[in-house]
């Protein structure tokens, strides 16, 4: 913890005043680390941070930091060097000679210069420390440039690629689309050209299967496209689901399409008379009743595939 009573005289100084008196020295302190390394003296340097240490509670890091960040490679260099040499002072044998006495026979004097020295250590430390956040935190105009460009660089040929698939998708659906819609109606026209020689349930049977195969050739196409594109149609994240679970729709659809199929192939049967003479006479007395328990049967295998195709997607 901070001493604010330590180096003040009596009451005379506030903690205010006290502060900017540290802050002064550290001024000092730092200018004159910053001195040509030819003229710079590691004892005096070492000398003047014990005095301080005497003085004062302990460095003040930030005014440290802040000297450090406006220093330029070179004059950093200057003080790197500098503060290199104090801590090579303070281990050598230099250091044991000028503070002997004071080592040897000076219990408290020894602690205070050994103080000092982890004093002078993290200074060192932080001096290291505070040109690493300056690097890492400063950047340079160009610099900026660079990065920006790097990563626009890398932005741009994703969204390039993105763009191209979505326009091959684009294309693709439109292209099949096109295909598939003019040519089911062009077929769908010519179906009605003959209309009027037709009869209507053989009209629907027609009818069934050709919208049974538009539509499944829709949901190819649309299929392959979706896997061009990396889209997904299925309605379950579940790779392992059946058709039934990924496609639900087109399912239901096709389920309607067979039964209407299935339902006006039964109607023309037995409308038809290419069956055998006992039969077509059995048929004929009890038309009806063919007719009702043929339709039941067959609305009744409707009515079960829905259900099991209904349960098989709720699984």
């Amino acid at each position: 913890m901070l001493d604010w009573d330590k180096g003040k005289n009596g009451n005379t100084i506030s903690s205010a005043d006290y502060i900017q008196n540290m802050e002064k020295e550290m001024d000092i302190i730092c200018g004159k680390l910053s001195e040509e390394t030819k003229y710079f003296n590691a004892k005096d340097f070492f000398d003047k941070i014990h005095e301080y240490i005497k003085k004062n509670d302990r460095l003040i890091y930030t005014h440290i930091t802040n000297y450090i960040f406006t220093l330029s490679d070179e004059e950093f260099g200057v003080l790197q060097t500098n503060i290199d040499n104090v801590v090579s002072y303070m281990y050598g044998d230099k250091y044991k000679e000028d503070f002997l006495k004071s080592l040897t026979d000076n219990k408290y004097e020894k602690r205070q210069l050994e103080r000092t020295q982890r004093t002078v250590l993290k200074m060192w430390d932080h001096v290291n420390l505070a040109r690493r956040q300056y690097l890492m935190f400063h950047q340079k105009n160009d610099d900026y440039e660079k990065i920006v460009d790097e990563k626009m660089e890398i932005v741009g040929a994703k969204i390039s690629k993105e763009m191209n698939i979505q326009l091959i998708s684009l294309v693709a659906i439109f292209t099949a689309l096109s295909f598939l819609v003019f040519g089911g109606i062009s077929s769908l026209d010519n179906i009605f050209d003959g209309a009027k020689d037709i009869p209507i349930l053989k009209l629907i049977v027609i009818g069934s299967v050709w919208g049974f195969c538009i539509m499944n050739m829709l949901f190819v196409f649309i299929y392959f496209i979706s896997k061009i594109a990396k889209l997904s149609l299925s309605s379950t994240d579940d790779v392992n689901a059946s058709i039934l679970k990924k496609y639900p729709l087109i399912c239901w659809c096709n389920l309607v399409v067979v039964s209407i199929f299935v339902l006006s192939c039964w109607a023309v049967y037995i409308n038809g008379r290419e069956l055998s003479d006992k039969l077509d006479k059995l048929i004929c007395r009890n038309q009806t009743v063919f007719l009702i328990l043929g339709t039941l049967v067959i609305a009744g295998i409707i009515i079960f595939s829905v259900g099991r195709l209904y349960n098989n997607i709720k699984k």
